[in-house]
């Protein structure tokens, strides 16, 4: 287990946190209980050691993790999204330098959507982005 707590936010999932050892197998279950409140349902994944709490009670515990233990490690998940519109699929690839739309060319020419087609004439590729920063009683750092 780390060492610094470490929180780990992706998009429709819930929270994944890594706790420092706490002396009990049931000791982090106990302390998320008394943080989230006594209704709340943490769970722990075994393959990733992480425990795994709504994101609603996210604020919460990075709140208490920051008190206990001055820092937390939080790593966020976001998606970038590309666009790309049937004028550009469309096009003459050998133009992709004239291309001006969100692919950036990637997709020039190539007579199909990028992605998901979300609109005639319009599609969007999405892409995980990361965020990793250091949370403490300071305020944010960004890392990355």
């Amino acid at each position: 287990m780390p060492s610094i707590p470490t929180v780990i936010l992706k998009p429709n999932a819930r929270a994944a946190i890594e706790l420092p050892w706490r002396g009990s197998p049931r000791a982090n279950f106990d302390w998320l209980k008394d943080v989230c409140g006594k209704r709340t349902r943490p769970e722990y994944d075994r393959q990733s050691k992480r425990f795994l709490v709504a994101r609603p009670h996210t604020r919460h515990v990075l709140d208490a993790l920051v008190d206990e233990y001055g820092e937390v490690l939080v790593h966020q998940f976001g998606y970038a999204a590309t666009t790309c519109v049937e004028a550009c699929w469309d096009a003459n690839p050998d133009n992709v330098i004239d291309c001006v739309c969100g692919c950036a060319g990637l997709n020039h020419g190539s007579g199909h959507p990028l992605g998901m087609q979300v609109a005639p004439g319009l599609s969007v590729h999405q892409e995980l982005a990361e965020a990793t920063y250091i949370v403490t009683a300071n305020g944010t750092t960004v890392l990355t």
